[in-house]
């Protein structure tokens, strides 16, 4: 079983829209909405895959909320919520341009307290092989714990991975440097790589329509038509775990990873696109 633990968001994702104006109201073509967050996608990804996801996140007792709880329930996934947080749940308004560029507002709503009094992981780890922390910097109490997960996932024999995200705080090293001795994978775009030091941890760098770059080898990307690169990185990181555990090596696990990202990309929000393993692979 997968483990993720990260944020859970309900997504309002409009477009095209190639700029904004004042006192006027824009028509864009096409608007989603419903699960998002690195955490949620890359759970609701992995599972439509098929397999087996727990996710430990947070989320509000909303109409959102509830949407995405109902998400995550349509592909299996076994979502825990963390207990005592009280608020809405996390919301992005993102609207995206014609080649696929996003702009995202956020309210981290019950975000804000997740995971703080959470020193430890264990009470869900049963039957769990692998922990994936998708972008500690989108949760305070992430950012102050991830390390002590990978560690304790490492300790219970555990693979583990970690998905970088933007540091809107600039304390990449300090959050991140903690990490490394207990990742075996860490994925990132190149610009949140640029911010890192890897040293020797297997790294997956993010490379958008032109694929990724697994340990230095190119994997080439699938050539389709962008729509929304909202939830793409994260589809991908799903994409690449789920293959993995099912025993592919690591450069045809980025295949895999790249054509999940092109379906994510195909549509407008994160998730509406995907296609379970047969239907992709077939």
């Amino acid at each position: 079983m997968l483990l993720v633990a990260g944020n859970l968001v309900y997504d309002w994702i409009a477009g095209p829209v190639e700029e904004l104006a004042w006192e006027r109201t824009i028509w864009p073509e096409t608007f989603a909405a419903g699960l998002g967050g690195n955490g949620g996608t890359t759970a609701y990804a992995a599972a439509r895959l098929g397999t087996r996801v727990r996710l430990v996140t947070a989320c509000g007792d909303d109409a959102h909320g509830r949407i995405c709880r109902e998400r995550l329930a349509s592909v299996g996934v076994d979502a825990v919520f963390l207990p005592g947080i009280e608020g809405g749940t996390a919301l992005t308004m993102g609207l995206f341009r014609a080649d696929g560029a996003r702009a995202l507002i956020h309210r981290p709503g019950v975000l804000a307290e997740a995971f703080q009094g959470l020193g430890s992981l264990t009470p869900y780890g049963e039957g769990v092989s692998w922990l994936h922390v998708g972008n500690p910097f989108a949760i305070p109490g992430l950012r102050k714990h991830a390390a002590v997960y990978l560690r304790e996932a490492k300790e219970a024999g555990w693979t583990t991975s970690l998905d970088l995200g933007w540091d809107r705080l600039g304390e990449w090293m300090t959050v991140i440097g903690p990490c490394l001795p207990y990742c075996d994978w860490l994925f990132a775009n190149a610009a949140e790589a640029a911010h890192i030091e890897c040293g020797g941890v297997r790294t997956v760098i993010k490379r958008g329509a032109e694929g990724c770059t697994v340990e230095g080898f190119h994997v080439p990307g699938i050539a389709v038509k962008a729509v929304d690169s909202t939830g793409a990185g994260d589809c991908f990181c799903g994409g690449f775990i789920a293959a993995s555990m099912r025993g592919l090596a690591p450069l045809d696990a980025a295949r895999v990873a790249n054509a999940y990202g092109a379906q994510s990309v195909s549509g407008a929000g994160a998730t509406g696109g995907l296609l379970a393993w047969a239907e992709t692979f077939s």
